[in-house]
Formats: C-alpha cells, structure tokens, sequence
C-alpha cells in the first residue's frame, strides 16, 4: 500500500506542476483593432519621418505654412511620429497635407510613435 500511495501522491504533484507551470509561461494574446475615433492633424516630413501635428487648427494657408516652417526647424517638430502599415502612402505625404488616421495603437515614447492602420 505505501509504493502505491507514493505513486498516486507523484502522479498527482506532477500533475499540478505541469498545470502550474504552462499557466505561467502562456502569453496573453494582444488584439490589434482599429480606433473607432479617427485623429486629424498636419504632416511634417522630416528626414523620412512622418510627424503628426493634432492639435493645431489654422485659418490660412499663410498661417499655416508659418507655422509648418517654424515646426520642421526644430529637433523634435511634433509629439507624434506615424508609422504606417502601408508603404505606398508614404509617397502620398507632404509637409502641411491635412490627415486623418485611424491608430491600432501608441506607443509610450518621446515622441509617441502611432501605429497606423488606416
């Protein structure tokens, strides 16, 4: 009776390590959807890096590219840099071209990087 009860007792830890042990080491699985809210903003195009301005709203072109001028001048132009999924449109951009975007997510760093899906 003791070998069996040892037995039993083996099978019964090894089977609650194993449990344990894949509990612990399983991924949680990240889904990537689409912001329902888009985001609007300004290009600056800078050493093939796309910024995004969205906080700014302009009453003239004048006012505007002023403004574009100024931001390309500095080390960091914007708060956000886009990163888009899809490669073509990376051609479509100007400095100053109005945009929405709709973002899977952002990422924490200065400055944020916004994964574009759309």
């Amino acid at each position: 009776m003791g070998k069996a009860m040892f037995f039993f007792i083996s099978i019964l830890f090894s089977g609650v390590f194993l449990i344990i042990l894949s509990a612990c080491t399983t991924k949680p699985v990240e889904q990537v959807g689409v912001k329902e809210e888009p985001k609007e903003g300004y290009v600056i195009l800078r050493n093939g890096t796309i910024f995004f301005d969205s906080d700014k709203t302009f009453k003239t072109k004048v006012e505007l590219q002023n403004y574009m001028e100024q931001q390309i001048n500095k080390e960091v132009p914007s708060d956000i840099i886009l990163s888009l999924n899809d490669k073509r449109a990376y051609k479509q951009l100007e400095t100053g071209n109005k945009i929405k975007v709709w973002s899977s997510k952002i990422l924490e760093s200065y400055p944020a990087q916004m994964i574009v899906e759309k």
